[in-house]
């Protein structure tokens, strides 16, 4: 937990650096981009977690990688990082500043689960619910899960309404087990 409040901060003044001089898409682009690497490649996960690897070697391999890719700034602040002995929170640090980017844009990420492909139409009509109930741009991460049977779940920031075939059989084993004793 503490963590992620050390993070959270990280990511607040890396947006408050860049409102000023209008980087913060340009700093969201960027950790998009560095987020992609991270989880893509597991040596460089590893590279980032390493306590064996020096700092000075960490700030040369970051250099290498990312300097004709990434803004100055953000640049920058992964090598204060490094310096500060706080890279292995670097990917906590992305979301907590994703998290910040989507409320200064009044954006929410939504990932809904359905049991098979939803149409162009369907999943118009979701966002738009959504769009209507939340009063937030929806930004949705659609899969499929099999084991629903039919329906959706949708997952809204650690809330899930679950509208699913499966959920529903759930609850209704649920009652007649309940109801039985």
């Amino acid at each position: 937990m503490a963590e992620q409040r050390v993070s959270a901060r990280y990511a607040l003044a890396l947006l408050n650096t860049a409102k000023p001089e209008n980087l913060v898409d340009a700093v969201f682009n960027d950790l998009v981009f560095v987020e992609q690497h991270i989880t893509a490649s597991k040596d460089f996960k590893n590279l980032v977690k390493s306590p064996v690897i020096t700092h000075w070697q960490k700030k040369n391999i970051f250099k290498e990688m990312f300097e004709s890719n990434l803004h100055k700034l953000t640049l920058n602040f992964f090598m204060l990082l490094i310096d500060k002995r706080r890279e292995s929170l670097l990917y906590d640090i992305i979301k907590q500043y994703n998290k910040l980017y989507n409320e200064l844009n009044n954006l929410l990420e939504v990932s809904i689960t359905s049991a098979n492909d939803l149409s162009e139409d369907v999943k118009n009509l979701i966002s738009q619910k959504l769009t209507e109930i939340t009063n937030k741009k929806i930004i949705s991460k659609y899969s499929i899960d099999k084991s629903l049977k039919g329906g959706v779940q949708i997952n809204i920031d650690g809330w899930v309404y679950d509208a699913s075939i499966a959920g529903m059989l759930d609850k209704l084993h649920k009652s007649l087990v309940e109801g039985s004793k």
